[in-house]
């Protein structure tokens, strides 16, 4: 009986905490209509009120969403940190690498300087012409069947000279032609007129290059059974002491008994900037 009491007034205590829950949601909710119309109107006839409203607003929540976002924002910035120590620990073992090898080729470079130096020395062997350098850059390319030449923004005002070597980024492209006080015209080695003493890298064939307006070049006066690959590699010679020896001009692509031909190492089309050897 006991027991039945105490569950009945435990019932009744239940029912008044739900009805005065009930009657307090429904306040609160009428409580905040009324807040939003009355800040409707407000805003309406008093936009001055709206925006101080808004900034008190920010200026309370901002606070607390930093707050609650710190968390996760430390957590983000920590696999970030992470990630990316783990990325220069790993660019810094290919550094070391890289600076070990270059290190090992300085001291090579070196000791072959020495010793080609002793090597003059002991030859008494006498020095070529310097050979100085000037950068420039192209402005104008022909599109003819007989003509490839390039015209590039220096002249007279830079002391180039006709005949003078031209270089591309990997290898020679052609010669000075014509000068005018603030251009030049060149002459590509695959112009038909163009001609470069050349040698070949494996072989040591020597020969002049020629070009045929075309993508190829010949090697002319060859012997037969000249020796010459495909694959061999083309450099100026320096016969005639007017160009520089050992700049790469081209590669050989097609080999016959008594005929050699050549591909320029350059691409032209990707060509912007030469530089010009004055030998």
């Amino acid at each position: 009986m006991k027991q039945y009491l105490n569950f009945v007034q435990s019932r009744s205590n239940y029912s008044f905490k739900y009805s005065f829950d009930l009657v307090f949601k429904k306040v609160e909710f009428a409580f905040f209509c009324f807040l939003s119309i009355v800040f409707l109107l407000l805003s309406r006839f008093n936009g001055d009120f709206s925006k101080a409203v808004s900034s008190s607003f920010v200026g309370v929540s901002l606070p607390i969403a930093k707050t609650a976002a710190f968390p996760f924002n430390a957590t983000v910035n920590l696999l970030t940190n992470f990630g990316g120590l783990i990325e220069a620990k790993k660019e810094n073992e290919i550094l070391k690498e890289e600076n070990e090898k270059l290190r090992s080729m300085y001291v090579t470079a070196i000791n072959v300087s020495r010793e080609n130096q002793e090597l003059k020395r002991t030859l008494q062997f006498i020095t070529t012409k310097s050979a100085n350098y000037k950068v420039a850059r192209i402005v104008g390319r022909t599109h003819k069947t007989f003509s490839q030449k390039l015209y590039i923004d220096a002249g007279q005002n830079r002391d180039l000279k006709v005949g003078s070597l031209v270089s591309g980024n990997n290898a020679a492209i052609g010669r000075v032609a014509e000068i005018w006080e603030d251009k030049a015209r060149l002459i590509l080695a695959t112009d038909a007129t163009s001609r470069i003493p050349v040698i070949t890298s494996k072989s040591r064939v020597r020969g002049i290059l020629a070009g045929q307006n075309g993508d190829l070049m010949e090697i002319l006066y060859l012997q037969k059974n000249h020796g010459i690959q495909v694959g061999d590699r083309v450099f100026t010679s320096g016969d005639g002491d007017t160009l520089p020896s050992g700049i790469l001009i081209g590669v050989v692509k097609k080999v016959d008994k008594a005929y050699a031909a050549v591909e320029m190492a350059e691409n032209i089309a990707n060509t912007d900037i030469v530089t010009i050897i004055d030998y």
